[in-house]
């Protein structure tokens, strides 16, 4: 395979994981050039001057790449979402348990200015449990992610041609933090029964408002 020296890709995470994506990377193509940024003013200097020769690919990471930095990128850029097209935006595990949904998945799609919008490259889902909790489903949810960056990963060290479109599409309600939030705050006139199932949901995230 013909090595294009100047291509590379930044990779956009938590300082804990770089080191492993980078290395599963590295494994891919040797040659590659590969750096990480943990936040926007980071990755704003990983970019400079070299935007349209990079692909930026997001991983378990909550920053949303601004629209000016998407519009400068040459190579399709990626995301990994930890959760499947029926629940864009936050805190999709809390949903899928809302909905007592019997399977789950990753997504990985196009950076879009909108969040959890642009075409999806990698779907895949698995059944769960019907009893499963947050802390349960939190851990396979970040195991599907891990396979989702591995295959778009390993398509991505091989050169800065786009990944193939696929025939999901998203859902039109998204999720926020501050809804999630809301969500999770115990209602004033909560029976226990209420509070069992949100605490299912929300894990250590549950609010519980002081009674005056």
């Amino acid at each position: 395979m013909e090595i294009d020296l100047t291509y590379r890709i930044v990779i956009l995470t938590k300082p804990v994981e770089a080191p492993f994506l980078v290395n599963y990377l590295r494994g891919q193509n040797p040659s590659l050039n590969i750096e990480c940024a943990f936040d926007i003013e980071g990755l704003r200097e990983k970019l400079a001057g070299r935007e349209t020769t990079t692909r930026l690919i997001t991983f378990n990471c909550s920053v949303i790449v601004p629209e000016d930095v998407i519009c400068t990128l040459g190579p399709e850029p990626y995301n990994v979402h930890p959760g499947p097209p029926e629940y864009p935006g936050a805190h999709p595990v809390a949903y899928a348990l809302r909905d007592n949904a019997r399977h789950y998945g990753a997504t990985g799609h196009v950076i879009w200015p909108k969040v959890d919008a642009g075409p999806i490259v990698y779907y895949k889902r698995e059944d769960i449990d019907a009893d499963t909790d947050a802390a349960n489903l939190t851990e396979t949810a970040y195991y599907m992610a891990v396979k989702a960056f591995s295959v778009i990963g390993a398509h991505c060290a091989r050169g800065d041609m786009p990944m193939p479109h696929l025939n999901h599409t998203w859902s039109s309600v998204k999720s926020t933090r501050e809804d999630y939030q809301n969500f999770c705050t115990i209602p004033d006139n909560a029976d226990s029964e209420e509070v069992a199932r949100l605490r299912r949901i929300c894990g250590n995230d549950l609010i519980v408002t002081d009674v005056a």
